[in-house]
């Protein structure tokens, strides 16, 4: 088939493979919880319902989302400010649109803004909960569909319809993209409108009308608000395009037209916002990374990905380098991939560049450079079956590239193939939240989680439960009212089951693995209560009489834990700009060096933890999950 043709079952193609997208994204839509990220976004976007605008407070309390580096002198309670928001109490960290996209699909479930109750109590019920869960997700999951329509629509205006179907199949079906669609985050939405500014850049390039340059400029427009990140490595290439956007007749003004609605899209709300003067405040990762070891960690992470990539481009090249030896039949396929080849490159290039020059630190997440990097490689993919397909079989070179898309994805693993939720930390969320609602706690009682999971559980239960890491110790000591403490990161490693099996073999029992797999449950809450009962008052539930054989046992368990070489993770292969220098670490030690990175994190860990004097008089709750429940009782007015 012609790759240029176009006709009814070319948008009946699309459109199924649409359906097809959006049906597999919401498969498993409303599993598990909310991952920690997902929790600070649909809270902006409760903000939103509170405020008219992603504000910088919910519930009465200031919003913390990341890494603590600005003190707050004039604050009686915190000892730092986020810096994820300007002076003027708005959030500028993350683009608005996909907020607001949240904070619509929150109205329309009929979900409001909560209002604080004291004494404090959940207001939300199990079946509440999981609604608000799939609202928050389901904006994904409509971008998500929003990009598969754009990589069609950018393929066929690069290559043809034959790319251009195959790229959206690919898009359709590729898990990574059915992940990103499924979250309740700003991802889906720059991928599809970084993927949009491409089509409507080339465009204006290759037509010239004065309706693409405008379009253009929209498109770039509501890329910004996604993604600022997404923006600038998007223009790279697109500038590339700006010399045959002048040939144009008037080209000039349609440019400058086009220029001309982006700074009216971006440059009033940058003031209103006080977006200019924040930028300075945030520290950037490029100051952080060493050159060239940390510029490269994502080749180490994900080597095929990379090979693939360098494999593709050297063909391409040496066989446009050998075209006057080739048949004539491949040839003109070949050399019309050329300039759109050349142009995707440089996308995928500015995109894993300029992520880690433009990133601020704490973003520096090789993760969310993946997701920079899905749209090019593609696109990129998609051109390359396209090409063979048309030298093997020209009349249909439509179907044949879509089968060999089909054999790729398969051939990867790619196909009807899910990324999925960690069971265990749904399950923990939940019981921690059908735990708070069984409390009875006093008027002015205060409630506190371990970074990041703090706003999922407000988000599930209405209560204002704000992150321990920027209060002040000083706060904490002299508060006369209850404080309730949620420790929501597992203190300790769990234990595998060798160990359990070695270990009690060693003490005289032996196990088989199933025995030994089924006994790690219980000998791992010993170990938290272990650890745990010296910091205390005391350790709920009290535990049930173990065999003599079980206390040697989980004192080797516990040495085993503590050993630097067990089961760390090395997180500096994910975000090298922090965690570069830095051993790995337990999940456990990952959140105050995450946290207090830049304030002398080792005078607010262990003993110098701001909650440590008042966890001394704390009663715990061990949970099945082994989260930590710590009730501080009140002091009166004399305080400590």
């Amino acid at each position: 088939m012609n790759a240029g043709r176009s006709g009814w079952w070319v948008r009946l193609g699309c459109l199924a493979l649409i359906v097809l997208g959006v049906g597999l994204r919401l498969r498993f839509i409303d599993e598990g919880s909310l991952f920690i990220d997902e929790g600070e976004s649909s809270l902006n976007a409760m903000s939103i319902l509170e405020h008219g605008y992603p504000a910088d407070h919910y519930l009465g309390m200031p919003m913390f989302e990341n890494t603590l580096t600005e003190p707050w002198p004039e604050s009686e309670e915190y000892e730092f400010r986020d810096t994820s928001y300007s002076s003027r109490g708005m959030a500028i960290y993350h683009g608005w649109l996909p907020l607001y996209a949240i904070a619509a699909s929150l109205r329309l479930h009929g979900i409001g803004p909560d209002r604080p109750t004291d004494p404090p109590r959940v207001q939300h019920s199990d079946s509440e909960i999981r609604t608000r869960i799939r609202a928050a997700r389901l904006p994904g999951v409509l971008f998500g569909a929003f990009f598969v329509l754009a990589i069609f629509l950018t393929g066929r205006a690069m290559y043809g319809v034959d790319a251009g179907l195959t790229a959206a199949l690919a898009a359709a079906l590729a898990p990574k993209c059915i992940w990103v669609a499924q979250q309740a985050r700003y991802y889906s939405a720059a991928l599809a409108l970084g993927t949009l500014a491409v089509y409507a850049a080339w465009m204006a390039y290759r037509h010239g009308r004065w309706r693409d340059f405008v379009a253009a400029g929209c498109a770039f427009v509501l890329l910004f608000h996604a993604s600022a990140l997404a923006f600038a490595t998007t223009l790279v290439p697109c500038a590339l395009l700006v010399p045959g956007c002048l040939r144009h007749e008037r080209g000039p003004r349609k440019l400058a037209l086009a220029t001309g609605v982006v700074a009216l899209g971006l440059v009033p709300w940058m003031f209103w916002t006080g977006y200019l003067e924040h930028a300075s405040r945030i520290p950037m990762a490029r100051t952080f990374l060493d050159f060239p070891a940390d510029y490269f960690v994502y080749f180490r992470v994900r080597p095929a990905r990379v090979l693939a990539g360098v494999i593709f481009v050297v063909l391409f090249a040496g066989l446009v380098l050998a075209r006057r030896r080739l048949s004539p039949r491949l040839v003109e396929p070949l050399m019309s991939a050329g300039w759109p080849v050349l142009f995707l490159v440089i996308w995928i290039l500015a995109a894993y560049f300029g992520f880690q020059l433009l990133a601020p630190v704490v973003s520096l997440s090789m993760a969310r450079l993946s997701h920079l990097l899905l749209a090019g490689p593609i696109l990129l993919c998609s051109i390359g079956i396209a090409l063979g397909a048309r030298a093997i079989w020209p009349r249909h070179a439509t179907l044949l590239a879509m089968a060999g898309c089909l054999a790729v994805l398969g051939a990867t693993g790619n196909v009807l193939q899910w990324q999925r939720r960690n069971p265990y930390e749904s399950m923990a969320a939940f019981e921690m939240v059908t735990h708070l609602r069984g409390l009875e706690l006093g008027r002015g009682a205060r409630i506190y989680a371990l970074p990041y999971q703090h706003f999922c559980l407000t988000y599930y239960t209405g209560l204002p439960i704000q992150t321990i890491a920027p209060v002040r110790r000083e706060f904490l000591e002299r508060y006369p009212g209850e404080i309730v403490i949620l420790e929501t990161v597992n203190r300790l490693p769990a234990p595998c089951w060798q160990s359990v099996q070695g270990f009690a073999a060693d003490a005289g029992v032996a196990l088989d693995p199933v025995q030994a797999g089924e006994l790690v449950p219980r000998l791992y809450v010993e170990m938290i209560r272990t650890e745990v009962a010296p910091l205390v008052r005391s350790v709920e539930p009290v535990p049930e009489a173990q065999p003599d054989w079980v206390a040697p046992v989980v004192a080797r368990l516990l040495a085993e834990s503590a050993r630097p070489e067990h089961a760390r993770i090395d997180f500096g292969l994910d975000n090298p700009a922090m965690f570069h220098d830095l051993p790995p670490m337990t999940i456990a030690e990952f959140w105050p060096a995450f946290f207090y990175r830049f304030v002398e994190p080792e005078g607010r860990t262990g003993a110098h933890l701001n909650y440590a004097g008042r966890m001394r008089e704390a009663s715990a709750r061990l949970l099945s999950s082994s989260w930590i429940v710590l009730r501080c009782p009140p002091r009166g007015k004399a305080g400590g």
